[in-house]
């Protein structure tokens, strides 16, 4: 696993660790419950180690999310030092599919465990700059 802006691959999808807080994960094609588990295995370890970390995911080369990830993505517990979720780019409608399976997940857990609810953002800029604000909250 490389934290150095290295791309991992998962499938077809490209995950950078970038210190000290944020996994980009850029969705290409269609999405595995196997590649839901895989990105979360890479992100957990990374948060730990951080102590706070937010994972972005750029939705703009999506396909078909299949029952099966969303339903990993919504029961995976995620660790305490998972700080916040953004998507962005992709169609209104592939936002809106990805807000509210992220959306039920955060009231199965996330809520409960004081974290912010996920953001649906336009552009990566956009996704960083609420990072950044986020940051600047702590």
């Amino acid at each position: 696993m490389s934290a150095n802006g290295e791309p991992l691959t998962i499938g077809a999808h490209r995950i950078t660790l970038e210190p000290p807080d944020i996994v980009l994960a850029c969705f290409v094609g269609d999405v595995s419950e196997a590649e839901v588990s895989r990105l979360l295995d890479v992100f957990e370890p990374f948060a730990v180690a951080s102590g706070r970390a937010y994972l972005l995911i750029d939705v703009a080369g999506v396909g078909h999310v299949s029952p099966e990830a969303r339903r990993a993505a919504a029961i995976r517990q995620l660790p305490p030092a998972y700080a916040g979720l953004v998507i962005f780019g992709g169609t209104f409608q592939q936002q809106l599919v990805v807000k509210l399976a992220t959306t039920a997940g955060w009231f199965l857990r996330g809520r409960a465990l004081g974290k912010p609810m996920p953001m649906c953002l336009k552009d990566e800029r956009a996704a960083r700059a609420w990072v950044a604000g986020q940051r600047d909250a702590y």
